[in-house]
């Protein structure tokens, strides 16, 4: 009994000894470990962000790790039934840590000589993927079972489940069975037959090793596995086994990479703007973007400015250059490539593969033909620093000349006015020199005449004039500068209107100095001009930068009767239960702004533009059965070509030029260069009204045979005695 006593005691003391141990082992595991899980009812992965069209078809997705979320109700059940039939199948019988199923691992794995099968749980899994990092260590398993069986203790086995097919990887990008299954199977989860989601469960343990793109005969021996697993659980029958196993596997074509196509810009644009409003969260938080996207105009868009790029290089010809080297060079595989001019453009180098060719300007040649006059032109003439060439391979690569394709660049943006919507935009021609640059919102270029609408509405705002107000077509100077006319002539007295029908240089500049330059400029800026202005006289021509988006939405502004708006290329944000979060005026861009020109005057603004169309420089795009107006803008040297035009519903802004500063050639104005495309666009919108409405403060004036729009209370007292400007009728005016 002593001996026994002894035993006892020091077996005992062993004992405490160890539960101390033990109990400082767990204090120690257990330390930095959450108690409360309670929080992981309201836990939200991290999942893409959508932009869709307002009929909710999906135009792209941007992410950190590409999610959507899954509604389990809406999941048939042998979904998920595949993951725990691959991954779990005690997953409804054990308290998140299965101890019969790490001992089934132990025996495989002995039993193979090497890891096949793991002993975590789903629960486990999630754990990890939640609330633990990858370390491989005794501690942090411990640390997984604990967490595992208090999850357990907080959330039901379909809200595990919820969470881990949300969460998992499965290869190629996709993270959960709904991103997946849009990859692989060009499906939502919801769709799924039972050998589709036995595929993508069979992916879990090696989602490269299993994918069904790149190891198709992987991919159908693990589906067989996942397939069978769910016959002996009971969840289908031997019969659906074996029917489940002979289907073929049809993967989507192109997966999730898939060409972006005519809406590159567009989503370019919009990508910015979700993440300009709402930073890094858009890209975690599954926002909805709905924005007023219009594929048909879109396309006509993208139609219209590559045929502007190529009916230009029909007219003036490639630009080729010549290339002097003492070896024969050597060319990367691809035939063309592109070089940038240094800011000495006097000597640069061109780099072709393994050469490098020294260019002097004279070594450029008298290479531009011009098939009018029969005449060359030395490209050195048209080159200026920071220019990109795009110069190719000729013959047997002893001279490189620049490329046949499209040397100029054209954007379009398209505005539903009455809402400040942009229904489309264009990037540029072919593939673009700067990654991501979106010309349309981007490129600033100098406009020409197509800014002096802004010109004339703050001179009648400021002084009083209207639009049949008399001007005198003269010489002018301002210190040493003496504007002219396009035709360097002058036709003398003639109303305002006729000289925005003409584009008549001499008399915006003097409607510029009438109403001073600071004051078209904060007028331009209230209107919806965004890009900074250099306010001085010159700016009357259009000699101060905006992009073609500042133009769309500066004239929508005279179209919605002086009432600006922000540019809105966003028209709901959903969070993603399907709220809505923001709308245009309550959280995002838009809704109307103060009023930054009375009614009146803007209805006279866009009557002398639809003279324009009907009588001036852009009567190509007249058309008879519906109310157009626009303006032309051509600036020195024929460096940028605009047309920006209204219908009643529309605003669009075409531009043509290059990246550069060099001349798109002799004769190549708005008219000839830009105004094509704008049909093209203009024929593609939606049906609206056909006639531009008259405000209350504004009055239809019979005039020449016409009706002519004026403001009330600001009619000249003498206008209506002037029918005729000189002895030509308005109708046979001319540039």
């Amino acid at each position: 009994m002593r001996w026994l006593k002894w035993v006892l005691l020091i077996v005992g003391l062993i004992g405490l000894l160890l539960a101390g141990y033990a109990k400082t082992q767990w204090d120690l595991i257990t330390a930095d470990l959450p108690t409360d899980l309670s929080d992981l009812h309201n836990f939200r992965p991290p999942t893409a962000c959508q932009i869709t069209d307002k009929e909710g078809n999906v135009l792209d997705t941007f992410y950190v790790e590409r999610r959507y979320p899954v509604v389990m109700e809406e999941l048939p059940d042998f979904v998920w039934r595949s993951f725990v039939a691959a991954e779990d199948r005690r997953f409804f019988e054990h308290p998140g840590v299965d101890p019969l199923g790490i001992l089934r691992a132990v025996v495989v794995n002995f039993k193979a000589g090497r890891t096949v099968e793991g002993g975590s749980t789903l629960t486990q899994q999630l754990v990890k993927n939640i609330l633990l990092t990858d370390e491989k260590s005794l501690e942090r398993k411990a640390k997984e079972a604990i967490l595992a069986w208090r999850m357990e203790s907080e959330l039901s086995k379909m809200e595990i489940l919820n969470l881990y097919l949300d969460l998992i990887y499965l290869g190629s990008g996709n993270y959960g069975v709904e991103a997946a299954a849009r990859d692989y199977f060009g499906k939502p989860a919801a769709e799924l037959n039972p050998a589709e989601a036995a595929t993508i469960a069979a992916l879990i343990p090696a989602p490269s090793r299993y994918s069904p793109r790149t190891n198709p005969d992987e991919a159908l021996r693990r589906r067989r596995l996942v397939l069978r697993a769910m016959g002996e659980e009971g969840w289908l029958d031997p019969n659906e086994v074996a029917e489940w196993n002979k289907w073929q596997l049809v993967l989507s074509p192109g997966g999730r990479g898939a060409d972006r196509g005519d809406k590159t810009a567009y989503i370019t644009t919009v990508r910015r703007e979700v993440q300009r409003l709402y930073g890094a969260n858009a890209t975690i938080g599954g926002l909805t973007v709905v924005t007023p996207y219009n594929s048909k105009v879109q396309a006509a868009a993208v139609e219209g400015t590559r045929e502007a790029a190529a009916a230009h290089l029909a007219r003036q010809g490639p630009r080729p250059i010549k290339a002097r080297s003492g070896k024969r060079p050597h060319f990367p595989e691809t035939d063309c490539f592109r070089v940038q001019v240094p800011p000495n453009v006097d000597l640069f180098r061109l780099r072709a593969g393994a050469m490098e060719y020294h260019l002097r300007r004279e070594d450029h040649g008298a290479l531009v033909f011009d098939e009018r006059d029969g005449k060359r032109r030395p490209l050195r003439s048209q080159l200026s620093g920071g220019e990109i060439l795009a110069v190719c391979r000729d013959g047997e690569g002893e001279r490189v000349r620049i490329d046949e394709s499209p040397w100029s660049q054209s954007a379009a943006v398209v505005v539903h006015h009455p809402t400040g919507e942009v229904i489309a935009v264009t990037g540029g021609v072919g593939p673009g020199e700067l990654e991501g640059f979106v010309r349309g919102v981007q490129a600033t270029r100098q406009p020409g005449s197509s800014f002096k609408p802004y010109v004339y509405a703050s001179a009648f705002k400021k002084k009083g004039l209207g639009q049949l107000s008399i001007m005198v077509d003269r010489p002018i100077s301002y210190g040493s500068w003496t504007p002219q006319n396009y035709g360097k002539s002058y036709a003398g007295r003639m109303t305002i209107r006729t000289a925005l029908t003409r584009s008549t240089n001499t008399i915006a500049v003097q409607l510029m100095a009438l109403a001073g330059p600071e004051y078209v400029a904060e007028l331009a800026y209230a209107m919806g001009v965004r890009t900074p202005l250099r306010p001085n006289l010159t700016m009357a021509l259009g000699s101060s930068e905006v992009t073609p988006l500042d133009q769309a939405i500066g004239y929508a502004g005279f179209a919605r009767g002086g009432v600006p708006t922000d540019p809105v290329f966003i028209t709901q944000v959903k969070d993603a239960a399907g709220n809505v979060l923001a709308t245009p005026g309550d959280g995002l861009p838009g809704g109307p702004k103060p009023r930054a020109l009375e009614a009146g005057i803007a209805r006279e603004v866009v009557d002398m533009l639809m003279s324009v169309v009907r009588f001036g420089t852009g009567r190509r795009a007249y058309r008879p059965e519906q109310d157009r107006g626009g303006k032309t803008g051509t600036t020195n040297n024929f460096v940028d070509a605009w047309f920006v035009g209204l219908t009643p519903t529309h605003t669009v802004a075409v531009w043509v030029g290059s990246d550069g500063s060099g001349t798109l050639g002799d004769r190549e104005t708005g008219g000839k260069a830009s105004l094509p495309a704008w049909m093209k666009i203009v024929d593609s919108l939606p049906d609206g009204p056909k006639r531009f409405a008259t405000p209350d403060e504004a009055v239809l004036v019979p005039w020449n045979g016409q009706h002519v729009a004026l403001r009330r209370g600001g009619i000249p007292s003498d206008v209506l005695a002037v029918p005729r400007i000189g002895d030509r009728p308005l109708a046979t005016l001319d540039r």
